[in-house]
């Protein structure tokens, strides 16, 4: 997952000044997917548009003044850290912030709002580490807290979440734009049936079990033989919930990144539940992939997929409502793969990285023209 270098040499016109932007990023190779949409993404976008110029390091070499890490930060005149707001980085903002860095967070996820059903819960808010057990004092969300009012800004993919956390510092809203060099060139694999999919990481239990959707897919599969639950990721407390017959579900375990699209087109049907507060500050990553691969699908109501309400069903959080929607997209599958082919397929390709690429350099160079009164032309 690790970039290659990218050269800082100056590619602009003398009278006109590059952005130079670092993305920290946060998550390890075993987990890449947050750090995939929040900096490889525009790292790759902003490069590829040659007007400005990005590069990634990892937050460890950067909490830890790796010489290759402080010659690029150095170098930038923006420093994007990612998520992991303590220990040793909140002394390297500070230490980059006095050197005339502009340094801004970004986070994708309500840790303030954290379910204890949540993977992450016990590390964020109790503070104890998954590796060692160990007690991080004061835990995470306090030290989260302290490095919002650290840095200059922070940016996040949720209207709702930006809205949280504005008594700690300016909050600027930037979605997920999608790349679509990784989904253009998916393999589909045939199969027979109907196969209604979901994929995410193991902080979605909650999202499963409270929103009715766990029995209407049960229902849905006793009413329809030919149905299949392909269910992706490593949280098999959901798959252990599902109880379904051996022949109608498939469990694909986590795969990286470059290889999702690939499992993405065999779902007929994909599906996007949430439930609580905190998965009402997601982003609206799931629908819009299935947009992009043309693929029918029913989510949840709630602010994440509110925008592409015409191109897909909402529902209300009930097995009955589940089970109504999903029952009709099944027996009339044919013609919501029609609809999903046509403009809302155009709605997902205007959400691509390279066509919004802009609007967030845009929103960079006026934090920086705010903070050290210079403009940059976007």
């Amino acid at each position: 997952a690790e970039p290659p270098l990218v050269s800082f040499a100056a590619r602009n016109h003398p009278w006109e000044k590059a952005m130079k932007i670092v993305f920290v990023y946060a998550d390890s190779k075993e987990e890449w997917n947050s750090s995939e949409w929040r900096c490889a993404v525009p790292y790759r976008a902003i490069n590829r548009n040659g007007r400005h110029q990005a590069f990634m390091i990892g937050i460890e070499d950067f909490a830890h003044h790796d010489p290759q890490a402080d010659e690029i930060c150095q170098a930038a005149d923006i420093i994007v850290v990612e998520r992991n707001l303590f220990g040793p980085v909140l002394s390297a903002i500070q230490y980059w912030k006095a050197r005339d860095k502009v340094v801004l967070a970004d986070f994708d996820d309500a840790y303030h709002l954290m379910h204890p059903s949540n993977h992450n819960y016990s590390y964020w808010i109790q503070g104890v580490r998954h590796d060692n057990g160990q007690k991080v004092e004061p835990p995470p969300l306090t030290q989260f807290k302290w490095g919002l009012r650290l840095v200059h800004a922070a940016t996040t993919p949720s209207r709702r979440l930006a809205d949280d956390w504005r008594a700690y510092t300016e909050m600027i809203y930037i979605p997920n734009y999608i790349d679509l060099n990784l989904y253009q060139n998916a393999s589909v694999q045939e199969h027979e049936g109907i196969i209604i999919g979901w994929g995410g990481s193991v902080s979605h239990y909650q999202s499963f079990v409270d929103s009715g959707l766990i029995p209407a897919l049960q229902r849905l599969c006793r009413a329809r033989p030919h149905v299949r639950i392909m269910f992706c990721g490593n949280d098999v407390r959901v798959v252990k919930q599902l109880n379904l017959p051996k022949d109608q579900l498939i469990h694909v375990p986590w795969v990286p990144h470059n290889q999702w699209a690939t499992v993405l087109s065999q779902f007929d049907i994909g599906i996007a539940p949430l439930a609580g507060e905190y998965d009402q500050r997601r982003s609206w990553i799931k629908v819009l992939e299935y947009m992009i691969m043309k693929i029918p699908w029913v989510a949840s109501e709630g602010p994440p997929y509110e925008e592409f309400r015409s191109y897909g069903w909402l529902v209300q959080n009930t097995a009955q409502a589940w089970q109504r929607v999903l029952l009709d997209v099944v027996d009339h599958w044919e013609a919501y793969k029609k609809e999903a082919s046509g403009e809302a397929y155009l709605v997902g390709l205007s959400k691509s990285i390279d066509e919004n690429i802009h609007l967030t350099l845009k929103r960079y160079a006026e934090i920086y023209e705010k903070v050290l009164g210079q403009p940059i032309a976007v």
